[in-house]
């Protein structure tokens, strides 16, 4: 592991398609009728988990732009189904949905991000996609994301705010351009096009040589919806 600009930076080892990946996803996803205990900054949810199951609880952006399908921001069935594909070694058994609303940053990497790099590396990842939903959601993934990254996971972030995401020096991220807050990897019921936008965020784990780069990538399938 090295440190440029006091950017963590794991290499990725390995072939990706022998890998395990962890979603850590801030955009406040959680089982349907799910009540937080208090305090409770984030939870696990089994790779299993029906997507029909699942529901934002967070309100800190237009969440009915995902049209009952949370893939694009917990993409549990696009992993499942890239395992399938032998493109990647497979999801983790868990996954890691985070009440991203927070305003006290500091206290995401000294409490929050070490309980998450902990889990991440319990679970065997051999990777983390962390996506947001807010733009306060995107500062507190990659606050996360250094964590996990300094901890010895190789990590990749995909943004919708990619001038914040600069600003914070990422690991590594990718910006699906025209992307926006709800569609970070792609629009809801397209399947083909999130695994695309999927796997090429995966592949700069195993082709971007140093920190702090945020990839620029257009989709001639992706169609913004008013």
């Amino acid at each position: 592991m090295s440190t440029y600009f006091d950017v963590p930076f794991t290499r990725f080892l390995g072939d990706l398609n022998l890998k395990k990946i962890i979603i850590i996803s801030t955009a406040g996803v959680t089982p349907k009728n799910f009540t937080p205990k208090e305090n409770e900054d984030f939870i696990l949810i089994p790779s299993d988990t029906p997507i029909g199951d699942l529901e934002i609880s967070h309100r800190h952006f237009n969440s009915s732009i995902l049209e009952n399908d949370l893939n694009p921001v917990f993409p549990i069935e696009r992993l499942r189904e890239l395992q399938a594909e032998g493109k990647i070694g497979g999801p983790t058994e868990k996954h890691i949905s985070v009440f991203g609303f927070h305003l006290l940053q500091s206290r995401i990497k000294r409490e929050i991000a070490p309980r998450i790099a902990e889990i991440a590396d319990a679970e065997e990842a051999g990777a983390a996609l962390f996506l947001a939903g807010c733009i306060v959601c995107h500062r507190t993934a990659q606050g996360i994301q250094h964590v996990v990254e300094d901890y010895g996971i190789p990590t990749v972030m995909i943004t919708q705010h990619p001038a914040v995401t600069r600003m914070g020096h990422p690991p590594r991220a990718l910006y699906p351009m025209g992307f926006r807050p709800g569609h970070a990897a792609g629009l809801p019921n397209q399947p083909e096009l999130q695994k695309q936008v999927i796997m090429d965020a995966l592949k700069l784990l195993t082709t971007l040589e140093e920190p702090g780069l945020v990839v620029e990538k257009s989709y001639a399938n992706f169609a913004t919806v008013e």
